[in-house]
């Protein structure tokens, strides 16, 4: 959603729809209060707030709060600048009611889609800053989300058009996967629509239980939150629609999906309750993810239990 778009938010959170909102565009004056208003709205407590604000092409606040240098600048900072810069863009946007940055890039190269995103095209720089990065979000107030794992920066296309392929897993052990190893606690990972030879069978990575169970959580030991990005995206579209793709996201291990847009917050849940349903989604596995959720957004679920139940 825009700023406009948080009335619509607002809605949904007041009926427990939706667990928060990804902000895009340039948030003005009026930021602050429409975000309290959806929060003051919501029926299960805090909600994500989250906005991309990377830095360089990818920023939202710049009109209000100066330029953040692109990751590719950054890679020529020291370690402690990156973090000191991070920790104070943090603190600035949390102000304005921010709760998580979609952020650091952690892909290494500058390939179809990412460009000067990208720190580095050597997987230790990456690594090095964007860990400094996710650091400095976390002591600023914000959930830091490292993407788009499991590495997009020598993908062969933009998966925001198209589908996109990576190196194959073996390659993609050797370097892409390295700077998602190194993750602090309290970091949250977004998985990218990515096809990765070897791992994922021609689907994307976002959708697919090898890459998010089996790489990410049993391989790298990944324990934290893991995020879809947008499934409404070329590199999704061009194979299932959104309530499809929800499902599959979410029985591949994701815990919070982006959806594309309040038109596909309804379907999409009415599908996940369709997995339940015919046993396809287990429903411990939704509780953990859910568990990991209500915690990033700092809700206590016995607060959501009434005294009759």
């Amino acid at each position: 959603m825009d700023q406009a778009g948080l009335a619509v938010v607002a809605d949904l959170a007041g009926r427990g729809l939706v667990a928060g909102a990804v902000v895009i565009g340039s948030p003005g004056d009026g930021f602050p209060a429409a975000v309290a208003a959806v929060q003051e709205a919501s029926a299960t407590g805090p909600v994500v707030i989250a906005v991309d604000e990377e830095g360089g092409t990818v920023q939202r606040f710049g009109s209000l709060l100066g330029r953040l240098p692109s990751a590719a600048e950054m890679g020529a900072m020291s370690i402690g600048d990156v973090r000191e810069l991070a920790t104070e863009r943090a603190i600035a946007i949390a102000a304005l009611g921010v709760t998580v940055n979609l952020a650091p890039v952690l892909d290494v190269g500058s390939g179809p889609g990412i460009g000067t995103r990208s720190f580095s095209d050597d997987p230790m720089a990456v690594s090095t800053h964007g860990l400094a990065f996710a650091e400095g979000m976390l002591d600023g107030g914000l959930v830091p989300v490292a993407k788009h794992f499991p590495g997009h920066g020598r993908a062969n296309a933009d998966s925001h058009d198209e589908v996109a392929t990576t190196p194959p897993l073996d390659e993609l052990r050797r370097v892409d996967l390295l700077p998602f190893g190194v993750l602090p606690d309290g970091a949250a990972v977004m998985v990218g629509h990515l096809v990765v030879p070897g791992l994922t069978d021609g689907v994307p990575a976002s959708l697919s239980a090898a890459a998010v169970t089996g790489i990410l959580r049993d391989e790298l030991g990944f324990d934290g939150v893991v995020i879809t990005d947008d499934l409404a995206m070329g590199a999704v579209a061009q194979m299932i629609d959104v309530p499809t793709a929800a499902r599959l996201a979410l029985i591949a291990g994701a815990d919070l999906l982006m959806v594309g847009g309040y038109e596909n917050v309804v379907p999409s849940a009415w599908s996940l309750m369709a997995a339940l349903d015919d046993g396809s989604l287990d429903e411990r596995w939704l509780d953990e993810a859910v568990e990991r959720v209500l915690t990033m957004r700092g809700v206590d679920p016995c607060t959501l239990v009434t005294p009759e139940g």
